[in-house]
């Protein structure tokens, strides 16, 4: 049995409570702060989530490509309303969730620890650039020789944090590294990576190496992005261009 463990004394968050939060219940309620103030409870979740449990589900597909398809998996308990947002700006709604019985794996690097966050228990995601730039390419000058020469060539290269705010608005800044997460719309499900570090292809820029900006969980977020796209959809018609997917 998985156990979540809550170091924080101001925090006395019991294991009932965040059970029915998954569920859809109500947000646990934010501990007090001296003269009547509130403050996020400080929050671990730190129990190891790594067991196979056998269960199926939905799999990373081999590759770096960030953006592809994968089987829907409908029926998911643990999956949440919600959008995916782009680089581009493209908001992606649906029921939104990870591989069956994991939770997001973070490396906290403020305290320097892995957490194992359930999705139900987000309320966003927002991607956090910590650097970004063209990359040049060498090579070794000749067969046996250590010494690397510039081709004259370039590729882009980024590299991404993730700030996580839970539902009480406890804050999380880390790394997720190589974990699917799935955006289940109209039967359909889209795939997406997280990836600490991505890079692109020679030539390209850094306009051209889209990434996975935010995600916003919520019946309310899930509702806005339908409407955007339909708004993108009409308008695309009334141009005589193609209808985006709804």
């Amino acid at each position: 049995m998985r156990v979540l463990t809550l170091l924080s004394a101001a925090a006395i968050l019991s294991w009932a409570t965040w059970v029915a939060l998954a569920a859809g219940g109500e947000t646990p309620a934010k501990a007090e702060k001296p003269g009547g103030a509130k403050a996020a409870p400080d929050i671990k979740f730190t129990d190891e989530d790594d067991a196979d449990t056998g269960q199926g589900g939905p799999a990373a597909k081999a590759g770096t490509n960030p953006f592809g398809e994968a089987e829907a998996s409908s029926g998911r308990r643990d999956a949440v309303p919600g959008y995916v947002e782009l680089s581009t700006g493209l908001k992606i709604p649906g029921k939104i969730y990870t591989t069956r019985a994991k939770r997001l794996k973070v490396f906290n690097v403020q305290r320097q620890l892995y957490e194992y966050v359930p999705v139900p228990a987000i309320k966003r995601m927002e991607a956090v650039v910590e650097w970004e730039r063209l990359e040049k390419e060498w090579r070794f000058k000749e067969a046996g020789n250590p010494e690397k020469i510039f081709t004259g060539r370039s590729y882009p290269a980024r590299q991404l944090a993730w700030k996580i705010v839970l539902r009480n608005d406890h804050e999380i800044m880390g790394h997720v590294l190589g974990q699917p997460l799935y955006v289940e719309h109209n039967g359909k499900a889209e795939q997406f990576l997280f990836s600490k570090r991505t890079k692109g292809a020679i030539g390209q820029t850094l306009d051209d190496l889209s990434y996975l900006k935010s995600i916003v969980f919520g019946p309310v977020a899930y509702d806005l992005a339908v409407e955007e796209l339909k708004a993108k959809a009409e308008a695309a018609g009334k141009q005589g261009g193609e209808k985006p997917a709804p």
